[in-house]
């Protein structure tokens, strides 16, 4: 988000003041405790991010966006390496097929690993994953990523080979052993990535913004988007994912709408499941709408 201009400082988790961590104890803590919703724009691609917990006390909170997501950015640390939640996160996405970019963050801290944590990646979540990017000069601050020097050689044969299953035109340059580059190969990771069948895989790190400029990249190639209507006239059907209370105590609620639209004052219909799992159908009316609490 700082990145591209939609806040003006720079937050830390570990300090207490992200953007996305309002809460009184996700600051004390430095842990995100609650899912939120923060917009931002890539070019002509306008995108709602929902930040969800990382912590397992809250792996509920996570599964519970993971119903109104396109995608999702999938955050492991260079230094801590695949820990249960992410495997427990991992199984969720796969079952759903969800479309899934992995991000190892962290590449300047001591103690980082990059060969190891990759083969740790294809082990203990799946082998279907693909480097885009490498490391240099990783566990300190002088880290960086090679992008443009590794286009010919990030690809390693069998990678290639499973690629060109889905590509004809790939898999005959392969078998004629012509170079492939990066850009010889975007194409045709799109597909099977948003299939939900290749992960292609990010090192960087968040805190000094090194490798986002690659992610984002990887958002608006890999990552499906959804194609917004500004006028339907179908009744509106969504999914609540979140609810929480504003400074004066109103009733927030965040909407990932997939039909129709919502207005002011507009009386609406929803239904909610009661603590012994009977749904309960009621109505309201909205008091107002903002473009962060509805997600089309």
């Amino acid at each position: 988000m700082f990145e591209h201009g939609a806040i003006r400082r720079l937050g830390s988790v570990d300090a207490g003041n992200t953007t996305t961590d309002s809460g009184e104890i996700e600051r004390e803590r430095g842990i995100t405790i609650r899912s939120a919703v923060a917009a931002f724009d890539l070019g002509q691609l306008h995108v709602n991010l929902v930040d969800t917990p990382g912590h397992p006390d809250f792996i509920a909170e996570v599964e519970r966006a993971l119903s109104v997501l396109d995608g999702v950015v999938l955050v492991v640390s260079a230094v801590e390496g695949v820990q249960a939640q992410t495997k427990v996160l991992m199984r969720s996405l796969q079952r759903m097929k969800m479309p899934t970019l992995i991000f190892v963050n962290k590449i300047d801290r001591m103690g980082v690993r990059t060969d190891e944590l990759l083969a740790e990646l294809r082990q203990r979540l799946t082998p279907q994953i693909l480097p885009i990017n490498t490391v240099r000069d990783a566990g300190g601050p002088a880290a960086a990523i090679e992008y443009d020097a590794t286009l010919a050689r990030a690809f390693r044969r069998p990678e290639i080979e499973a690629i060109a299953d889905n590509d004809e035109a790939l898999m005959l340059r392969s078998l004629e052993d012509k170079e492939l580059h990066y850009e010889d190969l975007e194409a045709a990771l799109a597909l099977p990535t948003r299939r939900g069948q290749l992960h292609p895989v990010y090192f960087g790190s968040a805190l000094v913004g090194i490798g986002i400029e690659h992610l984002t990249r990887g958002i608006k190639t890999f990552l499906p988007a959804t194609p917004l209507t500004d006028h339907d006239d179908r009744p509106p059907a969504g999914a609540v994912f979140a609810i929480e209370r504003s400074y004066v105590g109103d009733k927030i609620a965040y909407v990932r709408l997939f039909e129709g639209m919502l207005k002011e004052r507009q009386p609406i219909a929803y239904a909610q499941r009661e603590a012994d799992g009977q749904i309960k159908e009621s109505a309201s009316r909205l008091s107002r709408t903002h473009e962060w609490q509805i997600l089309g």
